[in-house]
């Protein structure tokens, strides 16, 4: 842990950060503003790791070159890590001028940096916080600021203010039962993305995303939603709910133009039950689903907790008609194994890889490897976090067969999204070639 000062206090860790923002929080009163920032940069701890440990501390001394001259003697930014910094901005006279700094900080990481021969782009999300706020204190704060980057980063935005009912949203005894009462009271939404097949310019499958409803008081990150999910034994009605959403929204889609398959998350602790299989077949046949309409992306770390259990379970899924994915592959324990033992139709390549492989020798390689790992198995690959032509281009280059990110489309309501592939279905076909 490294921390550099703005202006004249001396801090010297997150401890003290930590009392300094206890003070200033009790110091803000009526008409002054206390913003605590949280930026963290994608990758900057895979850079550390490919070079020298000096090498990752000159990249975050030549950041601190850039980022200091915006900021004034009374802010102090303190450094966590390799890939976070943390900044509190007390005495603003207005909240807007906490949303000002933020966009001068990230004007400052739009320019590349280069060191030697690298070049090093920066992908930033920022989580702010702001005081004052009725039960505010140091930890819920900073708490707040967390939750908020973390939204930032899985809706794919560059920034994000966190939730001001602090009383309702930051108390953990308060939290799994919300959860639990949304997910009762089935109020929870279901987004679609599409998967673009690249060789027929066609929407083939499209991925079910959870939210949290909109017009609920209380706002709650998908990533918070998830963790508690899955720390507090919701996982099974989560999923339940969500195949149900799904079958629901998407049963009259075939009729009105849209033939695709629709893929789910399964969570790791649902491959543990032998009578998961049943359990989703029973849904399907609810909504008198048709075979392989719904299929199921199982994230790579999930595969290894029992091998013996989980290839027995996703064998059982696949003689139901299930489709299957390896989700996130490449950041867990690849392996042929895999490929071999798991009954799997196709691979999907982690966005942390695609985000960086126009500038990274190495991730281009890594997604390339993956790509013809997948096809020596006869597996096609889906690329998920496309959001550049550049890099779209280089996947085609590739042969990568589908692709998935905003480039094409942000996830979407049910509705939205097939008057969306409509569109994008008539453009293509009045497209030349």
């Amino acid at each position: 842990m490294n921390l550099t000062k703005a202006g004249a206090r001396h801090l010297s860790s997150c401890a003290e950060f930590s009392i300094q923002l206890q003070q200033e929080i009790s110091a803000c009163g009526a008409g002054n503003t206390l913003a605590v920032l949280i930026l963290q940069l994608q990758r900057s701890d895979r850079i550390a790791a490919l070079i020298s440990t000096s090498y990752a501390q000159e990249v975050q001394s030549r950041l601190w070159q850039r980022i200091q001259p915006g900021l004034r003697p009374q802010d102090s930014a303190v450094f966590v890590g390799d890939n976070e910094c943390w900044f509190m901005l007390p005495g603003l006279a207005a909240q807007e001028l906490a949303l000002l700094a933020v966009h001068r900080l990230l004007g400052v990481l739009d320019t590349p940096l280069t060191l030697d021969s690298h070049s090093i782009h920066f992908y930033p999300s920022i989580g702010v916080a702001l005081a004052p706020m009725e039960g505010m204190n140091a930890a819920s704060m900073l708490r707040m600021a967390d939750q908020a980057q973390k939204g930032a980063l899985l809706e794919h935005q560059r920034y994000a203010l966190a939730e001001r009912d602090v009383k309702n949203s930051l108390m953990p005894d308060n939290l799994p039962k919300l959860i639990a009462d949304v997910i009762d009271a089935n109020e929870l939404r279901v987004v679609y993305q599409p998967k673009v097949d690249i060789r027929s310019n066609r929407v083939v499958s499209v991925e079910a995303l959870v939210r949290w409803p909109s017009d609920h008081p209380q706002f709650v990150p998908v990533n918070v939603l998830i963790d508690t999910v899955e720390r507090c034994g919701l996982v099974e009605a989560l999923t339940l709910q969500v195949l149900s959403a799904v079958l629901r929204e998407t049963s009259g889609w075939k009729m009105a133009g849209l033939d695709v398959t629709v893929w789910v998350n399964l969570s790791a602790r649902l491959l543990s039950q032998p009578d998961l299989p049943r359990t989703l077949a029973h849904k399907m046949e609810v909504w008198f689903a048709e075979p392989g309409s719904i299929g199921l992306e199982i994230t790579e770390s999930a595969l290894i907790r029992d091998l013996d259990k989980t290839v027995e379970v996703l064998s059982e899924l696949k003689r139901l008609g299930f489709p299957l994915a390896i989700d996130d592959f490449g950041t867990g324990y690849s392996s042929f194994a895999y490929l071999r033992r798991f009954p799997i139709d196709e691979l999907k390549i982690d966005r942390v890889f695609v985000d960086n492989m126009t500038e990274s020798l190495q991730d281009k390689q890594i997604v390339q490897s993956i790509i013809d790992l997948a096809h020596n198995f006869g597996l096609p690959v889906v690329a998920e976090g496309v959001e550049r032509l550049e890099t779209l281009q280089a996947l085609i280059a590739m042969e990568c067969e589908q692709i998935q990110g905003y480039y094409f489309a942000k996830p979407m309501p049910a509705q939205e999204l097939l008057i969306w592939c409509a569109d994008f279905h008539r453009k293509a076909e009045a497209s030349p070639g």
